[in-house]
């Protein structure tokens, strides 16, 4: 067989599968600007409110058409209520058991974009062993250009939020005082990475296949 011309070489790669995500660029999830909000609520009277600080992960994007895809890990040891004796509480097998499940892990595979707005992202969560399909919104996200510290660069960010159940993710200790329903708030920013750059995922536990249900809101 002998060599195709490369117009027709061109034309082969325009329609490949990748090549949708030829333009992504990949993002390095910025730890000292991501921060992953909880809450839910105590005997129905108050919402419980805590974070987790140790975030990891990356993100390929592509502004111009805004396709792309995200790979984010969440420390579960690093949960902060605030208050040391909850957060052994939380830490324990009595919820996140982050001995036994030290990392939640976010993958998404679909950003979903109206009038030139990235209005959500869907993909999976893996919490405490089990994979559910989730849909995260997104209240805002932008990319640009930002000074820090005098420091110029490019980041892209934004606020998410997310509803789930604890129960389907096999939490279900102090129900139902301590509310079924999490609302997630997702606080994220990301910077240029080259390839030798981006983080390395950490391993995560094994997880249940992905539940067919509706994705979590």
């Amino acid at each position: 067989m002998g060599m195709l011309p490369m117009p027709v070489v061109l034309a082969m790669l325009a329609g490949s599968p990748g090549a949708a995500h030829a333009q992504a660029r990949p993002y390095a999830v910025d730890g000292t600007h991501t921060t992953v909000y909880f809450g839910a609520t105590h005997f129905g009277r108050s919402t419980v409110r805590g974070r987790f600080n140790r975030i990891d992960g990356r993100i390929l994007y592509d502004p111009a058409s805004g396709s792309g895809s995200l790979d984010v890990t969440v420390d579960t040891a690093s949960v902060d209520s605030g208050l040391p004796p909850l957060d052994g509480v939380l830490r324990s097998p009595q919820f996140l058991d982050a001995q036994g499940f030290p990392y939640a892990r976010l993958r998404a595979q679909r950003f979903i974009v109206e009038q030139g707005r990235l209005v959500a992202v869907e993909g999976e969560l893996s919490l405490h062993g089990v994979t559910h399909p989730v849909r995260l919104e997104a209240e805002r996200f932008s990319c640009g250009e930002e000074a820090v510290f005098g420091i110029r660069r490019e980041a892209c960010g934004g606020d998410f939020r997310l509803t789930l159940s604890r129960s389907a993710f096999g939490m279900t200790r102090f129900l139902p005082d301590v509310g079924d329903m999490v609302t997630l708030q997702i606080a994220i920013e990301a910077t240029p990475a080259g390839p030798a750059e981006a983080p390395a995922m950490p391993p995560i536990s094994p997880a249940s296949p992905a539940s067919d249900s509706q994705p979590a809101r």
